[in-house]
């Protein structure tokens, strides 16, 4: 049985992987509905590896988006094989991908700032 510690530390990896995939999942979402399997391909083909590794974080996070009001979902039973849940951005996911965009292009900029002052420095951290 795994210890409390061991408990909070994968809760505190969980909201961390969904503080990072949230704006991604929305941006897929905004070129179109989709349904948990394909959101969670794309999410690792943006090096988001856990989306693979650890199915649940993700339908969690959608689960969390849904009850935020960013997605809204309906069963798909139309099409051959298994129904599939679709998930689509609402006017709110919109506003809500517009902010992760514009605090990703404010922690862009603070990254390439900081590559360009560490380009400048030695790896022994003299100035070069």
């Amino acid at each position: 049985m795994p210890s409390i510690a061991a408990d909070q530390t994968l809760d505190r990896d969980a909201a961390r992987f969904g503080r990072n995939a949230e704006p991604f999942i929305l941006l897929i979402l905004h070129q179109g509905r989709s349904y948990g399997y394909e959101i969670r391909g794309r999410l690792e083909a943006f090096g988001f590896r856990r989306a693979a590794r650890e199915p649940a974080v993700v339908y969690r996070l959608l689960h969390n988006l849904q009850e935020a009001g960013h997605i809204e979902s309906e069963w798909d039973v139309t099409a051959s094989g298994p129904a599939r849940r679709y998930y689509r951005l609402t006017d709110d996911g919109r506003a809500q991908l517009r902010h992760g965009a514009e605090h990703l292009e404010r922690h862009a900029r603070r990254l390439e700032q900081f590559f360009e002052i560490y380009r400048l420095t030695d790896p022994s951290g003299e100035e070069g």
